[in-house]
């Protein structure tokens, strides 16, 4: 089963967070004044939620990182669409969508790759 040992409330607590940091994210790229959406490092924040999410899933870290990333991602575009001066071209909407998933995956297969080096480490 796919969604095996995914938790209602790990997974509305990872879409929440998810959805705080990046509403943070977009006001800040807002208050840059840039017209165009460039390289934004701002975009790493978006490892927190997915390394809070895996640190509550023990069995499915990046299945509940990543799937609440995409629930909340609509959520967050409803909420952007509300204020015309945060939006930019669709392409630049999808292109900052996809990296923000991706980070948030990211910030999980982290938490993943260090339980594994201190598991391995703490049972030689």
């Amino acid at each position: 089963m796919m969604f095996k040992g995914l938790s209602w409330t790990v997974m509305t607590g990872s879409v929440v967070m998810y959805s705080i940091v990046f509403l943070v994210v977009r006001y800040g790229m807002f208050l840059g004044g840039d017209a165009t959406m460039q390289a934004c490092p701002t975009l790493l924040m978006l490892t927190i939620p997915g390394a809070l999410a895996a640190l509550t899933s023990k069995e499915s870290p990046l299945t509940v990182a990543v799937l609440g990333a995409l629930l909340a991602t609509p959520i967050c575009l409803v909420i952007i669409h509300c204020y015309p001066e945060w939006c930019y071209d669709l392409v630049q909407e999808l292109a900052f969508d996809t990296s923000a998933v991706f980070w948030c995956g990211s910030g999980a297969l982290l938490v993943m790759l260090l339980r594994t080096i201190f598991w391995h480490s703490h049972n030689r």
